[in-house]
């Protein structure tokens, strides 16, 4: 049993690994947008158009890559996803041309798309009873590795160049080398005849589903607009490169703490009093940022990515609940096509920043989570109690019959 447990905990560590590895690497991009924007003439919709191609593959392909990893079990697209993130992300400092960036980030996109279903997945098989621990693991090795990437790359630039970035690659490289000696996960396909297809898993839930993705599009809009602008916003301000990357990584960081915290307090308040008071709450904080100065702007902007990521693992883990038998399918609508939107309104936000400034539309943006917080009071209570209830009753009528 104690063999079984360690190899189980380094699984875990294993793919958490991934998660690190892919997001810590997908993090490159926004902390030096600034340089790329001078080095390669580029509008602020362009950068916008850019910066949401990562968003736009997740929405094409995660969701699909979700109804896969429902009936397919292994290890492939866990090893894709950081190899192709560690490459492609390491050249974007090196291409001449913007297209050639667009290119890497869509490459860079789908490996991170095929990696984010089979991968928590795999953290849910391999964490036994202790399910949602393991996923909030897993889930915090990526958020980690968005606070690290940006200091990684910036440190990088400072000491190389920006045309060295490539020089990164090689550490992100030895890491997918040791997953791929090390991880081993079960592979086969999974009983067809205990999957519900699409249509059964969603009956009944599609519009507590509609209301969650439309939550969640509107607070990855309002994140993915704070973490492409701030550095932006920073720079037109005379701060320097290294400022920029440091208030991204304690973003990212703050959000990572937040999203465990609040799966933790899902728990026991419920999925729904989590979304709806971190919608809530992270509105007068975002707005403290961009309003105030010094301590107290650092100060407003820790909570504030606390709570706006506070919400993250419990939208997931509301819709998984919401469809237990297409729990990767549910998992990438929200996170994968959710994302996605917010990633394509991103690129009008940029043309948006251009008419009226980048201040005032980041006001606009950082205001819109208190329409998110009133479509949350709409969200069901108690869903997987409600769920596993309804499946027994079936189950029981089935036998009778």
């Amino acid at each position: 049993m104690q063999v079984a447990n360690r190899l189980q905990r380094s699984r875990l560590a294993l793919v958490t690994l991934g998660h690190f590895l892919n997001d810590s690497y997908g993090g490159f991009f926004t902390p030096i947008l600034p340089l790329l924007i001078e080095k390669l003439s580029l509008s602020l919709t362009a950068a916008s158009g850019l910066a949401s191609i990562p968003s736009i593959t997740a929405a094409i392909f995660q969701p699909l890559y979700g109804m896969a990893s429902d009936r397919i079990r292994g290890r492939l697209f866990i090893l894709l996803g950081p190899f192709l993130s560690v490459v492609c992300m390491g050249l974007i400092g090196v291409v001449p041309s913007a297209w050639l960036v667009g290119l890497l980030l869509l490459l860079a996109g789908l490996g991170s798309a095929a990696f984010h279903p089979q991968a928590v997945a795999a953290a849910g098989a391999v964490s036994g009873p202790r399910k949602g621990l393991g996923i909030s693991v897993f889930t915090f090795g990526g958020s980690l590795g968005f606070a690290v990437g940006p200091l990684a790359i910036i440190g990088a630039v400072r000491f190389w160049g920006l045309d060295r970035s490539y020089y990164v690659i090689l550490p992100g490289l030895l890491c997918v080398l040791v997953m791929l000696v090390s991880l081993h996960i079960p592979t086969g396909k999974t009983d067809r005849a205990r999957t519900a297809s699409l249509v059964e898993a969603f009956q009944g839930v599609q519009s507590p589903m509609a209301l969650l993705f439309v939550i969640t599009v509107i607070r990855e809009f309002t994140r993915l607009a704070v973490a492409t602008f701030l550095p932006i916003m920073l720079a037109m301000q005379g701060r320097s490169l290294l400022a920029g990357g440091i208030t991204l990584s304690l973003f990212s960081l703050a959000g990572a703490l937040g999203g465990m915290v609040g799966g933790v307090l899902s728990d026991t308040w419920g999925r729904k009093s989590v979304i709806a008071v971190s919608g809530l709450l992270c509105v007068p904080l975002l707005h403290g940022v961009f309003h105030t100065d010094g301590l107290l702007a650092l100060f407003c902007l820790t909570l504030a990515a606390g709570t706006l990521s506070g919400a993250n693992s419990v939208v997931i883990a509301l819709a998984q609940e919401l469809v237990p038998t297409r729990a990767g399918t549910a998992s990438s609508v929200v996170m994968g096509l959710g994302w996605g939107v917010a990633g394509i309104l991103l690129i009008g936000f940029g043309s948006l920043a251009e008419v009226i400034g980048v201040p005032r539309a980041l006001d606009i943006a950082i205001t819109l989570p208190l329409l998110a917080f009133g479509l949350s009071l709409w969200l069901p209570h108690h869903v997987a109690l409600q769920r596993e209830s309804s499946t027994l009753v079936g189950e029981i009528a089935l036998h009778e019959e």
